[in-house]
This record gives structure tokens, sequence and C-alpha cells, in this order.
């Protein structure tokens, strides 16, 4: 065990001198890759097969829409894509929002896990702001898109040579939450450490309470999250068909929409069969769904990725797409009944980049939380009388 042990270490010492020259910068990276693609197989086709008896209730999951070298292509250019608002605000006014909400982590020195990195450019911002009060900071960024996870950080990475580890994962996962902290406390111990959950990342999950559940099992008492959500004054009808209409200006968010259901199948796209429908979450939030719909007469046999083909019906719907716009109250209900506490709430509301026609009363917000768990309760005498048996009697 000796001899195996000095053997990994002079491997990863000899491995991380060779990433540091300069000729090495840029062209390689060292992804932690804890994803089973089986699983991921498996997944996809169930969902792309439906629920129903009859083949209904088709979709592609939101870890999925990511996964592939078009989907990552096409984020990244609707990210930067001022026809579509969500994206392109968000962007612009995350500096602002976070330099004021920095401040409630009191200066302390945190690493940072990015829980889907997007294109790098919020996550790049945090650790500017992290630096100075822990210069040896660590950076995990999180993603189940491998492809994602290289573009997405390859500057922080040629900034913080051997500080940077990515990790392929689906945190959508109970299983992989869990990994990932086991692999933290290995790493990092009881340093505090900031996570982070950004862009439209908690909108998409189809049930949001369990994923937050799931999630406050990263954080310990010393750790907080980040959560950037898009918000809503209003709760009705016509706003959410506002937010829907918001989805459609797009070209490029459109493709990004679609470019999953092209990779995954051998359907040919056509963007006049896909549809965005608003309606209202009571209480929570605007929810938005994209469907891409069979508008011809004929019944298409739509291949999956594992070769079986399935019937693709006349006016059948693939769900493609599902996004929410919080209201405040709402969302801080649901925070709180995962267990989540605020620090800091900033909000940047009204037409921040100034879209013609855009809802004044749509906007962004940015929060601070923390998991603070709740004290066992103490037992009562009926407990401790079942709990705690008397021994039998002892014969003869």
């Amino acid at each position: 065990m000796e001899g195996r042990g000095t053997l990994t270490n002079g491997l990863f010492t000899r491995l991380e001198r060779a990433l540091a020259n300069d000729w090495g910068r840029g062209r390689w990276s060292l992804n932690l890759e804890g994803q089973d693609p089986r699983g991921f197989l498996i997944d996809l086709v169930k969902a792309l097969k439906g629920t129903g008896p009859d083949g209904t209730g088709k979709r592609i999951a939101n870890r999925h829409r990511y996964v592939g070298l078009s989907p990552t292509l096409a984020w990244l250019l609707t990210s930067s894509d001022p026809s579509y608002p969500p994206a392109y605000d968000s962007i612009r006014s995350f500096a602002r929002l976070w330099d004021a909400s920095y401040r409630a982590l009191d200066d302390r020195p945190y690493h940072y896990v990015s829980l889907g990195v997007g294109t790098g450019d919020k996550d790049q911002h945090i650790i500017d702001r992290l630096l100075p009060n822990h210069p040896d900071l660590f950076y995990v960024p999180v993603d189940i898109s491998g492809q994602m996870l290289r573009l997405g950080t390859m500057e922080i990475m040629a900034r913080m040579p051997g500080r940077v580890l990515p990790v392929e994962l689906d945190f959508e996962e109970p299983s992989g939450i869990e990994a990932l902290r086991r692999l933290l406390d290995d790493m990092l111990g009881d340093e505090p450490i900031l996570f982070s959950l950004l862009g439209s990342s908690l909108a998409n999950i189809d049930n949001e309470a369990r994923f937050l559940k799931n999630l406050t099992s990263l954080l310990r008492q010393q750790d907080r999250l980040a959560l950037e959500v898009a918000t809503t004054d209003r709760l009705d009808q016509a706003a959410a068909q506002v937010a829907a209409d918001e989805r459609s200006s797009s070209r490029l968010y459109n493709e990004f929409v679609t470019s999953a259901l092209g990779t995954y199948t051998d359907l040919t796209i056509d963007m006049n069969w896909l549809r965005f429908s608003g309606t209202v979450e009571e209480g929570k939030a605007l929810r938005i769904e994209g469907h891409y719909i069979n508008c011809s007469d004929r019944t298409i046999a739509m291949t999956l990725p594992n070769r079986e083909t399935i019937p693709y019906r006349p006016g059948e719907h693939i769900q493609v797409l599902l996004g929410r716009k919080y209201l405040p109250e709402g969302l801080r209900r649901l925070l709180a009944s995962c267990g989540l506490t605020e620090v800091m709430f900033e909000s940047a509301s009204g037409q921040p980049s100034g879209h013609e026609g855009q809802a004044s009363y749509f906007g962004l917000g940015l929060m601070l939380l923390q998991h603070v768990p709740q004290p066992a309760a103490p037992a009562t005498p009926l407990a401790r009388v079942w709990g705690d048996p008397a021994p039998l009697p002892r014969k003869g």
C-alpha cells in the first residue's frame, strides 16, 4: 500500500507540473468524471418514450438539455443574444447584484463550488471578489456536460493553474450530491465553501422541492449557497403569456431549446413546430413550457439513442423546455420548507437592458442562503419506554 501511495502521489505531482508548462496551457484540461453514461442513456430513452400507455408525455429532461457539443454551443451563443432578455440581462446585471450581495459573506475565506458553469462569466466575477480574502481558494465547477465544463472554465483554469478541479456529474441526482459532498470533505475538510446555482438552473427543474431538500445535504453550517432566479411581481395568465412570448423572440434560443432533441433523435427539426405556453403555479411562479409538436398529418418513425424506433403521432407534444419566473414571496416559502434560510436578497427589476416591450414586472434576484440543521426533538416519555425495552428476566 505504501508503494502504491507513493506512485499515485508521484503521478499527480508530475501531471500538475506538466500541465503548468506554458506550452500546455489552453490545450489540456483535467476533468474528474463521476457520471455513469449508462444511467444517462437509460433516463434519456425512458423520457423520450413517454409516460402514458400510448407514448404521451414525451420530454427532454432538464439535465439532458445541455449535454453534447451542439446544445453546449447553442447555449453559449444564446447567452450573448440581446434578443433573448432572460439570459442577456442576467449576465449584464450579475456583477452589480453580486457586488451588493457578497459583503454578507463577512470577508470569510471561502472555496467556490459552481453547480452548472454556463459560460463561466459569472464564476469569474465571483472568484475575483473571493480571491483577496482567500488567495489559495480552490474552484470546483460541476456540470453534467463535459463540453460545458471545458468551454466555461478555460479562462479561469489559465488564471489559476493547479487550483481548478472540473467535475463532470449530474448534481440533480441524490447519489451525485452525496458523492460530491464526500469528495469535498476529503479535499477541503472543514473549510467553508460557497456553492452557487446561477442562471435558470432551479427554474428548469421539475420537482424543485425534492431537489432543494437533496441540495441541503451539501451545505454545512459554515457554507453558503448563492441562488439566482428570474422574478415576477405578477402571477396572472396575462403575465404568463408575456413570459412565454419572451422565449420565442430569439432564433438562437429556439435553436438551443430544440438542439438536444435534434442531437439524440433522428428528427429533422422544423422551428415552426416549436410552441411556448405560460401558466400560473399558484402563489409561487409563472411556469413556461416549450413543446415540439408534430404539425404534420402523418406518424413519424422516431429513432432513439438506443436505436429503438417509436411512433411520433400527428399533434403529439414533446416537452423540450421548462422554466419559471418566481414571485419572491413564493420562492421564500419554497426555500424555507426545504430548510434554507435567507442571508441576503438583492434584486434588479424593471427593464435593466432597455428592451422595447419587456414587461416592467419581470426582474432578477440573487439570494445568499444557508442551511442550519434543526436539532433533533427530545424523545418523549413514551418513545423512551418503547425505544429502551427492559431486559428479559433470566430463567432458572
